[in-house]
């Protein structure tokens, strides 16, 4: 597979990812559930890790995948377990309890940024012109139209470690993926981070809680799990195919499948500037959408060329 071809299949696995993201964001909001953070997370995460387990336990390729893993990478996926699975949860859910949910939703927004700097000082990763334009349109319709002032209180700080972990989580799995599967990652993502976060729950006393959920709280529950698990696994295939800042980039258009949603189904109103919003972000993918179908014809063109 060329490279343009697999920028190309990164591209649209990110596109998947975001509308998942999307979907995720407005089944958040439209559902109630009275379950402490700590408790929730701790159950989303650990289901998903059980659900990759499942899907080796069914392609029966568990044992062949994990003698494939270098000394080197299991180090990587016990910190992509920690960095991505476990800390920036807890952390970020933290901080949610001290600060609004709107300026937390602005800090972590953020990530694209971090993961763009990151990625090019660590992984060498050099964006084309296009893309550029791309970021600073979703830079603008970020941070134009919803401008906040960051106090550095303890709530926005734990917020934006959060997202510097989850940051860091990316490029760790980028390096990784080279050598092992998406799928692995995910597993080890969620398993370990799932099994941390059990260990938190137990040591705050609130695991008696995980078992005394009713049916109808399960039933609320499951869906927002299914989704976490089709997000980590479109996800990390996205990573393991296109520049980790290219990804993130569409990611940010997750927003505005939520909204869309919200003001489709839910009598939640879409405000002015968050239309402005939209229109700017769902502009810069469609340039990154372009941009990664010439890419992709080039290659074909010079493929053709050869023969």
């Amino acid at each position: 597979m060329g490279k343009n071809h697999k920028i190309r299949r990164g591209i649209l696995y990110g596109f998947l990812t975001a509308l998942v993201s999307g979907v995720s964001i407005f089944y958040s909001k439209t559902i109630v559930l009275t379950v402490p953070p700590l408790v929730l997370t701790t159950i989303r995460n650990l289901s998903v890790g059980i659900l990759f387990l499942l899907f080796f336990v069914l392609q029966k390729k568990i044992v062949k995948d994990l003698r494939l893993i270098k000394k080197k990478d299991w180090f990587y996926l016990i910190l992509i377990g920690v960095l991505g699975g476990a800390l920036p949860f807890y952390f970020f859910f933290s901080g949610l309890k001290l600060i609004p949910a709107q300026t937390a939703n602005l800090i972590h927004k953020s990530l694209f940024i971090w993961v763009t700097l990151l990625a090019a000082f660590f992984l060498g990763e050099k964006m084309r012109f296009p893309f550029w334009l791309s970021f600073i349109l979703i830079f603008l319709a970020n941070y134009y139209f919803s401008p906040f002032k960051f106090n550095f209180n303890q709530g926005e700080m734990m917020v934006l470690l959060a997202t510097w972990l989850w940051a860091t989580e990316n490029i760790l799995a980028k390096k990784v993926l080279k050598n092992v599967s998406s799928e692995v990652v995910g597993l080890f993502r969620m398993g370990i981070g799932g099994f941390i976060l059990f260990l938190a729950a137990l040591f705050f006393g609130q695991t008696k809680i995980i078992f005394s959920l009713s049916v109808s709280q399960w039933q609320l529950i499951l869906p927002g799990v299914l989704l976490l698990f089709l997000y980590v696994f479109f996800w990390y295939k996205a990573l393991k195919y296109a520049q980790a800042s290219l990804v993130t980039l569409i990611l940010t258009f997750s927003t505005v499948v939520g909204n869309l949603l919200l003001g489709s189904f839910s009598r939640i109103k879409i405000l002015p500037n968050d239309i402005y919003s939209n229109l700017i972000i769902m502009m810069a993918i469609l340039i990154i959408f372009i941009k990664g179908n010439n890419l992709f014809n080039d290659e074909k063109r010079r493929i053709t060329s050869l023969r």
